[in-house]
């Protein structure tokens, strides 16, 4: 054999075994949901938050005040943020619940306060009526037709949820329809029925601080 006739079949067993090696590595399943908790990780780093992707029961167990996830009869969050977040703590997470054959998947934004408010769901009329029963409360009304129609506000507290429902909150919530919102105790939270997404972790942090500060001040100084 000469060396021209070698250096064929050389290269030949090279594009070979180089395609049989793409071949394999196309055949190779993606793993979605490692993709996403690697990109969480990321985000993480990026919003100086702390990252655990691990399940943990007790903190499904130390925000189950929170009426929406006080649901269930297992419960755990996974996919943990914690921190600091332009200058309010913050604890974000996905969490899961079983209830009877079927597992729900939620996630929850929530930011932690110096105060005790008493209980108060903001919510959509699709989503109000699971917890209506438990509540025990109809919904209130407001002036705006518009905020009326699109938000069902539930709370024992009429006057607080006056406080918190003013103009400017009303406005900025029928900008923004998508968001649950419960307020409790040392705590305001947004959720949202569907798992923690990357791309909008980032976004849905500073909608809670928006809430956040829309909340009038008076209400931290007369708790």
């Amino acid at each position: 054999m000469n060396i021209n006739a070698l250096a064929s079949l050389v290269f030949l067993l090279f594009m070979g075994v180089l395609i049989f090696i793409t071949i394999r590595g196309g055949f190779r399943k993606v793993n979605p949901e490692e993709q996403r908790r690697e990109a969480l990780a990321t985000l993480a780093g990026k919003l100086n938050l702390k990252f655990s992707p691990n399940g943990d029961f007790d903190l499904a167990k130390k925000y189950s005040f929170l009426r929406w996830l006080r649901r269930g009869d297992i419960a755990y969050a996974y996919n943990i943020f914690s921190g600091n977040y332009s200058g309010f703590p913050v604890t974000v997470f996905d969490y899961t619940f079983a209830a009877g054959q079927y597992n729900y998947y939620w996630s929850a934004f929530v930011l932690k306060m110096k105060t005790t408010f008493p209980d108060m769901i903001i919510s959509h009329e699709n989503m109000e009526s699971r917890l209506a029963d438990e509540l025990g409360k109809s919904h209130i009304t407001f002036e705006s037709e518009e905020f009326s129609r699109n938000f069902r506000v539930r709370c024992a507290d009429r006057k607080f949820a006056y406080d918190v429902c003013h103009a400017q909150m009303m406005e900025y919530l029928l900008a923004n329809k998508d968001l649950t919102i419960e307020i409790n105790g040392p705590a305001a939270a947004v959720l949202f029925e569907d798992w923690l997404r990357p791309e909008k972790v980032e976004a849905n942090l500073s909608r809670l601080v928006e809430i956040r500060k829309l909340l009038p001040e008076y209400l931290f100084t007369n708790t």
